[in-house]
């Protein structure tokens, strides 16, 4: 039983250099992902811009007038429904 607690011992350093190891490792690699990384122009920044607000109120007037047609839709038929 000592042995074996005196041989587990032994690994507790060995871990802590491969975590270290593992961890540097890491930041090496994103060092190098981050030279791949291009920061985008101005023009492209406010086209992608324009982009993204136009389709906002396209996608905003869609579900508007989804959601007047099926108020209006409901309201007729709750009213035809409620009637006699």
């Amino acid at each position: 039983m000592a042995k074996a607690i005196a041989v587990a011992g032994d690994g507790g350093m060995e871990r802590a250099k491969g975590q270290w190891e593992r961890f540097t490792g890491f930041l090496g690699d994103v060092r190098s992902e981050m030279r791949k990384v291009s920061t985008p122009s101005t023009t492209e920044t406010r086209t992608t811009t324009a982009v993204v607000i136009v389709t906002v109120f396209a996608f905003a007037a869609y579900f508007w007038l989804v959601d007047f047609g099926i108020n209006q839709s409901l309201n007729k038929l709750i009213t035809k429904l409620t009637a006699h």
